[in-house]
C-alpha cells in the first residue's frame, strides 16, 4: 500500500496556494520571504536550489535505486510525466517571473536573472517529486527527506526565480506525480520489466555524468555538483553495472 502522507501534504499545499491566490498575497509574500532569506548566506541557497535541479535529483535518485531496484522503474516513470506536467504548466500559463514583472533591482537575486514562464515551478516540481518517491520508500526517514526537499522547492523564492504559488503548485504537483509513479508501479507490471529498469539504469546513469559538466549558473555550487556526480557513478557501478557484468559474463561462459 501507497502511504497516504504525499498526497495530504500536496492537499495542504495547494489549500494554502488558493488561499495566496484568492487573497492577492503573492507578490507581498515573495518580497518578505525574499526580504526574510537574506539572513542566511547566498552560497547555501544556491547549494540548497542546486538540489532541485533535474539532473542532481537524478544523481540521488540513482544512488537510491542502486540500493531499492524497483526504484529505476518508477523513477525513469516520474521523469516522463514530470517533463510533461511542467512542460504543459509553463506553457499553458506562460506567466512572468518576479523579475520581468517587478524589476531586477527590487529584490535579491542569486545567480540568473530570469524572466519568463514561471508557473509551475518546475524546480519545486523536482525537489518535492525527488523527495516524495524517495519518503515512499525509506519511510523511516520521510520527514527529512520530505524537509530537504520542501527547503530546496523554498530556495527558488530565496533566490529570486519563482513567486511562492508557483512554488507551492509545483511541489504539491511533484509530491503528488510521485505517489501516482508508486501507486501505478504496483498496478503495471511493465513498469518493474528488466527492460524498463535497464533503460531507466542506462539514463540515470548518463545523467549523472552529464552533471559533472553542468554548469547551473549558480554560485558555489561547483563542489557539490561533482561530488554528488561522482558518488552517484561510483555506487551505481559497485551495486549494479558491475554485478551486471559479472551476470552477463557468467551467462557467455554457461
Amino acid at each position: 500500500m501507497t502511504d497516504k502522507l504525499s498526497p495530504l501534504l500536496a492537499l495542504a499545499l495547494l489549500l494554502i496556494a488558493a488561499w495566496v491566490y484568492v487573497t492577492g498575497n503573492d507578490t507581498a509574500s515573495f518580497l518578505w520571504l525574499n526580504q526574510q532569506t537574506q539572513l542566511l548566506p547566498d552560497w547555501l541557497w544556491a547549494n540548497l536550489t542546486l538540489l532541485a535541479d533535474t539532473l542532481w535529483a537524478v544523481a540521488a535518485l540513482l544512488i537510491a535505486a542502486s540500493y531499492r531496484p524497483q526504484l529505476f522503474g518508477q523513477a525513469l516513470l516520474l521523469l516522463l510525466l514530470g517533463a510533461v506536467v511542467v512542460h504543459a504548466g509553463k506553457q499553458g500559463f506562460d506567466l512572468g517571473r518576479p523579475a520581468q514583472v517587478l524589476g531586477a533591482d527590487v529584490f535579491h537575486i542569486i545567480g540568473p536573472t530570469l524572466r519568463n514562464h514561471s508557473f509551475p515551478s518546475g524546480h519545486s516540481f523536482t525537489a518535492m517529486a525527488a523527495a516524495g518517491l524517495l519518503a515512499l520508500h525509506w519511510r523511516s526517514w520521510r520527514i527529512l527527506i520530505l524537509t530537504v526537499g520542501a527547503l530546496a522547492a523554498f530556495s527558488r523564492i530565496a533566490v529570486g526565480a519563482h513567486w511562492p504559488l508557483d512554488v507551492l503548485v509545483g511541489g504539491a504537483l511533484g509530491l503528488l506525480t510521485a505517489w501516482i509513479c508508486v501507486w501505478w508501479s504496483q498496478r503495471q507490471a511493465w513498469i518493474n520489466s528488466n527492460g524498463w529498469r535497464f533503460t531507466s539504469l542506462l539514463l540515470l546513469t548518463l545523467a549523472s555524468v552529464a552533471l559533472i559538466f553542468h554548469d547551473d549558473r549558480y554560485p558555489d555550487t561547483q563542489l557539490l555538483t561533482v561530488v554528488s556526480a561522482l558518488l552517484a557513478l561510483a555506487v551505481a557501478m559497485r551495486k549494479v553495472w558491475w554485478p551486471l557484468w559479472q551476470l552477463i559474463r557468467q551467462t557467455g561462459r554457461s
